[in-house]
């Protein structure tokens, strides 16, 4: 269908009168840029979505779309961000699909927790698709460190993400270090090359220069980027009334009374200046101020006649998912006849699409407070709009920020007191920001997080100075009756909706606390050891950035009313949540060796058909990944998973038959000191010359679960033993010609298995990038392979 980009983002809307502003329509022309730099309320959102959208499926010249990628990547700075970001996208991915008629494009959160959307898009990794994550899971995922993803999962998601995307990382001000990560991966990416071209596009209302330059693998990145700016038709078009928005800017200023009761007075300034039938909008620089001056609103507001109580919302970033969904939605409400007061924190900087009246924030860095502006008279439709701004006293009020940033802006806005500022001069002001220092990615940091086995205590490169500055760490907490229903451990993870974001450092006080209290026994948090597959006590050394864990609902720490609240020891409320999605073994039928290994051939080779003719990988490397496919199961034959296998197939199977699948999810058994037996490490040893590419089939065989790669755990090491006869399948689906395995490669030195994979990993025409989505393909078509042989009435393990 011939549609130009104004009918088509009229389509998205179903709104014939939405008319996109000039500079979205010249993305959808010309491409996304590397900078885009517009206000805040000039719809950014759709200018990151609609114009790649447009371009893959409907722009006029077949080799835009042949060009454009698959995958578009939104990377948000808060999880505040992630869910009204996907329900937009989806609204617009909905009715396109309604009105064009077209191919569904995918919409997938990337998010901590078992869910049975982070299978589905690696399952189907050639279809167009649109992510939304914050930079936290994100990043880590680009690192191979996936946040809330289990240790064999990293590589997946690190090939796929790497490959033929559309980055788009939103509000970079309030990334950290976040943003120069997202930097060096790009340059990386382009120093070390990638079987499909990946590209980036960072956008703030306060994209600040300094803030980007100067890293080592892109130093040429401001002095090359195309950088997308507002044009003189926006400004005196649509937007026009936008960008004239005022606000009138006035101080509050602190009694030393006042200052020594900080919560108490501003509460009554905010009771003082809220106007009737109004949404109030209070911003506070930190979670524990948001929740005090909460509170003590929530006391003064029950105190009025109940006609005269104006709705008051909490929102903050330590929620769990459902109980911010319904957060979001009271604050997105329109105000009542006595309106609405909302407490929140830095999670209405960016994103959410709400205005107010009046605005009351604390002094903050400049970005920070040009942001805030954004969400008073949003829309240029209130001449009485307020911002009130007020310094938070005592010696440590400037946390989290730098004092001088604070200073800085206090002395802006008190130079301009009583002063009605449009949201241009705010955003063209110059005030000095603080330049923090972070640490860099540099190539031999990612290239030593390529390998993903733990260190001999059982740790992991810990990659969050990369992602997230270090007073924003924080750590997954779920909730469970641990008394009455202990962790079960085919359970592999919490489902997302249970998972409440915590401080690290908060998290250790409170488990602390109770320990020292004794109110109860044994108090611990329980973490899934990845490696022997089983629930276990977590030492405080795996409390850190990223993990997930599990409480008992007693130790409180939680409540649906003010979120993570580490001083709370009413009972914490469970969730309730979906059982979770089946391990990756999920095949419900009988499947002999041979006919897998032909079937897992075949959507390899369909991978190759739909990838070959836009990818840098010669036909040596596609040949590798279709041969791949075919013997990644070859292992199996060995006797000792044969017999494990056998144990669960039916009377009537024929045992003279090599199998690859029984048709019981069961957990299989190995007997005679075969425990850790993994089928794809005898496979990868039982290839030795397969044509040009021998040790990258070899390693796609190894890789096929994630569990062996560069490395391989002792346990897995014991179970194969040398002379090992294991033998080959016949078409017919029957043994012949065993193959006498040596594990020589196995052993330190000489010419050893992880010297093969290390070169493989660093030759010129794969690199890390390359050769991990090589591997994400060969799981790809096994998964898919599989998922044809599942029936939906099969239950169990």
């Amino acid at each position: 269908m011939a549609l130009d980009f104004t009918s088509f983002v009229q389509r998205a809307e179903c709104n014939e009168d939405a008319v996109p502003y000039d500079y979205q329509c010249r993305l959808a022309e010309e491409g996304l840029p590397e900078l885009l730099s517009v206000p805040t309320g000039t719809g950014k959102t759709l200018a990151s979505v609609l114009p790649w959208l447009y371009r893959k499926r409907l722009h006029p010249e077949a080799a835009v779309r042949d060009a454009t990628p698959r995958k578009l990547i939104l990377v948000l700075p808060q999880r505040s961000l992630v869910n009204q970001t996907h329900g937009v996208v989806d609204r617009w991915l909905n009715n396109l699909h309604d009105q064009l008629g077209w191919a569904p494009v995918a919409l997938h959160q990337l998010m901590g927790g078992e869910s049975s959307d982070d299978r589905a898009w690696k399952v189907d990794p050639a279809a167009d698709a649109v992510f939304v994550g914050t930079q936290d899971m994100v990043l880590s995922r680009l690192l191979m460190r996936g946040y809330g993803e289990g240790r064999t999962a990293w590589p997946m998601s690190f090939g796929l993400l790497h490959t033929d995307a559309q980055f788009v990382f939103d509000e970079v001000q309030l990334m950290g270090p976040g943003l120069g990560t997202s930097i060096q991966l790009e340059g990386l990416r382009r120093k070390l090359g990638s079987a499909l071209p990946s590209t980036t596009m960072w956008m703030s209302a306060t994209l600040r220069s300094d803030r980007m330059a100067g890293l080592p693998d892109y130093p040429d990145l401001l002095s090359s980027a195309r950088r997308v700016e507002l044009s003189p038709a926006d400004r005196k078009g649509p937007l026009k009334k936008r960008l004239e928005a005022t606000r009138h800017v006035r101080e509050l200023v602190l009694t030393a009374t006042e200052a020594k009761k900080y919560p108490e007075a501003l509460a009554g300034h905010v009771l003082r200046h809220q106007v009737r039938a109004t949404r109030t909008i209070v911003l506070l620089n930190t979670v524990e101020r948001a929740r005090q001056v909460h509170a003590e609103l929530q006391r003064r507001i029950g105190e009025l006649p109940h006609q005269e109580q104006p709705g008051l919302v909490l929102v903050h970033s330590r929620f769990r998912p459902l109980d911010r969904a319904q957060k979001t939605a009271e604050l997105l409400q329109d105000p009542g006849e006595q309106g609405t007061v909302v407490v929140a924190t830095q999670v209405l900087e960016a994103g959410v699409d709400v205005t107010s009246q009046t605005l009351i924030t604390e002094a903050a860095p400049w970005s920070s407070v040009v942001q805030r502006a954004g969400r008073c008279n949003r829309a240029g439709d209130d001449d009485g709009a307020a911002l009130w701004w007020v310094t938070p006293p005592g010696r440590a009020g400037h946390h989290p920020y730098e004092e001088a940033d604070l200073k800085a802006s206090a002395e802006f806005l008190r130079s301009h007191e009583d002063q009605h500022l449009t949201s241009t001069q705010l955003q063209e002001a110059q005030v000095d920001e603080h330049l923090p220092l972070y640490s860099v990615l540099r190539r031999q940091d990612l290239i030593d997080l390529f390998d993903t086995s733990p260190d001999l205590d059982g740790n992991d490169i810990d990659v969050s100075r990369w992602v997230r500055d270090a007073d924003e760490r924080t750590v997954g907490v779920a909730w469970r009756d641990l008394e009455a229903q202990p962790l079960s451990n085919d359970e592999r993870a919490m489902h997302r909706n249970e998972i409440c974001q915590v401080p690290v450092g908060q998290l250790r006080s409170l488990l602390a606390g109770l320990r020292k209290a004794g109110r109860i026994k044994g108090v611990s948090a329980w973490v899934r050891d990845q490696a022997i597959g089983e629930w276990r006590r977590a030492t405080d050394d795996q409390i850190r950035p990223g993990a997930t864990l599990v409480l008992d609902t007693r130790y409180g720490g939680y409540t649906a009313e003010t979120g993570w609240d580490a001083a709370s020891l009413i009972l914490v409320p469970l969730v309730p949540t979906t059982p979770p999605t089946p391990p990756e073994r999920t095949c419900s039928e009988r499947v002999t060796l041979a006919q897998h290994g032909a079937d897992v051939r075949r959507k390899a080779d369909a991978l190759r058909t739909i990838y070959e003719s836009g990818a840098d990988l010669s036909p040596d490397h596609w040949a590798a990944v279709v041969l791949a496919g075919e013997k990644h199961d070859i292992g199996k034959a060995h006797d000792a998973f044969q017999a494990a296998l056998g144990e669960h197939l039916p009377e009537e199977a024929d045992r003279t038959l090599l199998w690859a699948k029984s048709g019981n999810r069961a957990r299989l058994r190995f007997r005679d000191g075969r425990a850790g037996l993994r089928h794809e490490l005898v496979g990868a040893l039982m290839l030795h010359d397969t044509g040009p590419e021998s040790d990258l089939v070899a390693y796609l065989v190894a890789a096929h679960h994630g569990q062996v790669r560069l490395g391989i755990n002792p346990i897995a090491r014991q179970s194969v033993h040398h002379g090992d006869q294991v033998p080959q399948i016949a078409p017919d689906g029957r043994a012949h010609d065993p193959v006498e395995i040596s594990t020589s490669a196995l052993k330190i030195g000489g010419d050893s298995w992880t010297q093969r994979s290390c070169r493989l990993r660093d030759r010129p025409d794969l690199g890390p990038f390359r050769l991990a989505f090589l591997e994400a393909l060969v799981r790809a078509a096994d998964w898919q392979a599989s998922q044809e042989y599942d029936k939906p009435e099969a239950g169990g393990e």
